[in-house]
This record gives C-alpha cells, sequence and structure tokens, in this order.
C-alpha cells in the first residue's frame, strides 16, 4: 500500500485489499437484515483508492484498464452488491472526464477524484417524460451575476447520499441540456433517503431537490442541444455494463452462500442418496451448476469489457470509432439478456441446497435473489434483445441513451 494525497493505496489482487472486503463482505448480510446504510464501508473504499484505479500514476491513480477495473468491481459486489453499486456514476464521471482531460475543467475534476472524493448522479425524473429522452423539470437559469440557480427534484439518485459531489442534469433557459457538478452539502441541496425497493435497498437511489442552488459558471460540465447529433461514445456501454459487473458478483456470493450453506447441514432425507449433504451427488452437481453460472457470468462481462476498452483506446479528440462503440453497447446488452435470464434463476436454486432451513430470515439468503431482481428492472431486457436481433438482421443501430 502506498499513501497518496490522504489516500492509503490498496491494489485490487494484494492481502490487503483481500482482507478490506473479508471485512466489508462480513457484514453484509446483516446490514441488509437491518437495512443500515454502508457509509463505513463505502468510506474505506474511498481511502482505499477505488475511486481513483482507472487515474494513470501520474494523476494519482492506479492505472488499471477497462477489464482490470470491472474485475475489481465484481470482486466489491461479491463482498457488497450495494457498496458496489453506489460507486456506478462515480466511475462513469471519471471515464467522461479522462475522455476530455486535456481540458482544463476536467483536469480540475480528476484532481478531486485523485483526493478520494466521490462523484454521485441526479440524473433521472419521476413524470411522463420518456426515460431517455433528456427532457427535464429540472431548470438550470441565469442568476444575473454570471453564475446559475438549479431548481428541481430527481429520483434513482443512486450514490448522492454518500458522495461528496452530485452530477446533475438540467434544462437550460434556451432548451437545452446542461450538465452540472455540485457539492453534495451546498445550500438548497436535499438528499432524501427513501428509495424502497425490496433490493439494492441501501445504494442512497432516492430523491434529491434542488431549491436555489447556486452552481458557478465552471461547474457546467456541458450545455448541449436536444437535437443535437449524437457523437460515438462507450459510456452508455460502461454504465450499462456495471451493474451486470454487480450481477455478476452476486452470483459469486451465491456460491459462497452455497458452500457454506451444504457445510451447516448435519442431516439429510431417509430417501436421500446420501447420508450427509456434502456428499449427495444431486446437491453437488446442483452446487457446480452454480459454480459455473458465475463463473460464465464474470467471463462475459470481462470480455464485454475489452470491447469496451478498444472503443476507448480508439478515442480521437475524446470521440471514440463508431464500430467499436457500437460494438461495446451490443456486447454490454447481450450480457444483460443472457444474465436476466439465468441469475435470478441461480439465487432461487441456492435456496434448494438448504431445505426449509434457507427460508430462515435470519440466513437472509433471499437477498441474493432480490438483489439481482431489482438489477435487472433498471431496463427491459426485451428491448435489449430485439435490438441485438434487429442490428443482426438489418444493422439498425442501438439507442444512443444512458438508458439502453
Amino acid at each position: 500500500m502506498t499513501g497518496v494525497e490522504g489516500i492509503t493505496r490498496t491494489v485490487p489482487g494484494s492481502a490487503e485489499w483481500t482482507a478490506l472486503l473479508a471485512r466489508i463482505g462480513s457484514g453484509a448480510k446483516d446490514r441488509d437484515l437491518n437495512d443500515e446504510n454502508p457509509f463505513d464501508q463505502v468510506a474505506a473504499l474511498k481511502r482505499a483508492g477505488f475511486g481513483t484505479l482507472r487515474l494513470p500514476p501520474e494523476q494519482g491513480g492506479a492505472g488499471f484498464s477497462v477489464p482490470q477495473l470491472f474485475s475489481a468491481v465484481i470482486d466489491v459486489a461479491r463482498a457488497d452488491p450495494i457498496v458496489a453499486h453506489i460507486f456506478r456514476t462515480h466511475f462513469w464521471f471519471v471515464e467522461e472526464r479522462l475522455r476530455t482531460s486535456s481540458d482544463a475543467s476536467s483536469a480540475r475534476w480528476l484532481h478531486k477524484v485523485a483526493e478520494g472524493k466521490l462523484f454521485g448522479n441526479a440524473f433521472s425524473e419521476r413524470g411522463s417524460h420518456a426515460v431517455g429522452s433528456l427532457v427535464f423539470n429540472t431548470r438550470l437559469l441565469p442568476d444575473g451575476s454570471g453564475g446559475y440557480r438549479l431548481d428541481g427534484e430527481k429520483f434513482y439518485s443512486t450514490g448522492t447520499l454518500f458522495s461528496d459531489y452530485l452530477t446533475v442534469t438540467a434544462t437550460t433557459d434556451h432548451d437545452s441540456v446542461a450538465t452540472v457538478v455540485v457539492p453534495a452539502g451546498r445550500a438548497g441541496v436535499r438528499l432524501i433517503d427513501d428509495w424502497d425497493g425490496f433490493g439494492q435497498r441501501r445504494t442512497g437511489t432516492g430523491t434529491t431537490t434542488f431549491a436555489g442552488v447556486a452552481v458557478a459558471a465552471d461547474e457546467v460540465l456541458t450545455d448541449a442541444s436536444y437535437d443535437a447529433e449524437p457523437e460515438p461514445t462507450v459510456q452508455y456501454a460502461s454504465l450499462q455494463l456495471f451493474i451486470h459487473a454487480v450481477v455478476a458478483g452476486i452470483l459469486a456470493s451465491v456460491v459462497d452462500d452455497g458452500v457454506t450453506l451444504l457445510r451447516s447441514r448435519d442431516r439429510s432425507f431417509s430417501h436421500a442418496p446420501a447420508e450427509r449433504p456434502t456428499d449427495d451427488p444431486l446437491l453437488q452437481r446442483q452446487l457446480g451448476e452454480l459454480a459455473s453460472t458465475a463463473s460464465i457470468a464474470r467471463a462475459a462481462v470481462l470480455d464485454a469489457a475489452e470491447a469496451l476498452a478498444a472503443a476507448t483506446a480508439s478515442e480521437i479528440d475524446g470521440v471514440p470509432d463508431a464500430s467499436l462503440a457500437a460494438e461495446a453497447q451490443l456486447r454490454a446488452a447481450k450480457v444483460k439478456v443472457h444474465l436476466d435470464d439465468v441469475a435470478p434463476e441461480a439465487a432461487t436454486r441456492l435456496l434448494e441446497l438448504g431445505g426449509a432451513s434457507a427460508a430462515s430470515r435470519q440466513r437472509n439468503l433471499d437477498r441474493h435473489w432480490r438483489n439481482i431482481r431489482t438489477i435487472t428492472l433498471h431496463n427491459p431486457v426485451s428491448y435489449k434483445a430485439r435490438v441485438i436481433g434487429q442490428n443482426l438482421l438489418h444493422g439498425t443501430p442501438v439507442p444512443a441513451n444512458a438508458y439502453f
């Protein structure tokens, strides 16, 4: 471990990293059971430099490749998928700033990342506007003194409760879409912990309101016309693949709990093929199938991450090769179509390794299914599968928004 601007670097794969994840994982079941926010666990990962993994060493990071990052995300999700999910839009923010790192504004924000700051999001809104339409009721208006005033309400603000800064989308006075960054503790910002999902419950995915929040001119990241022609990007694919990396981590945890569950059983049924559950060939096979599902999930995510890396490496002035960007989006979509089918089934079959005792509330094994099912609801899998088919048949491009 090395110190970097107050951060004690803990490198994924090291003994220190393994110990950190063990500490995070040791309380995950009970935090979910007791509905507790993982503030200490998120803070521990921040101190370990988790949020800086993609920064080059000269900028205070570990210089991780895209696949290396996703591998680390899977590991964190194996320990606690709630904690891993909280960092989702942080890594999107980092990737966007790296894409434009030659800009003074991006360099300034990357310095904040290197200091260990965490960036959350306030993008989505409730209401009748189509998801992904970039039409927002939140408004960014001039304040008459060279700055702006931000007013509105957001929901699904994953990670904001744990973040130092919030990335916010808003409609401007000239009917464009602006993205701004404001400190989470600034006057007029209110974080409401009201996400009531049955899974991924403590991710801070609640309401965020802005009432006359002051925004400086240099806190405006982008200001783009609604009808601007979208440039090729890998960031939408990255956002989507991240939640599938969380699913892959949960599946690894399913296997861990399956081993523990079988080893904890002292008796079986009188008509079982073996006296001890750990010697039962049927249960051994079922555990092996769960392990195979988890292994393939990890491989699929990392394969898609390689496509993201190839597209990222092709960037010229921050814009990737269009065909490589499209391939990255399609490969991430294929991961979702597959995992949405096999992952909930795997979480269900875990319970069969323990019989009725596996339904014990204290064991809390149902959290795996609840967490997976909640994540799979982020975007309709049927739309993804159809787009993949359309692309194969007609070369139809994938939708150009972060919600595909």
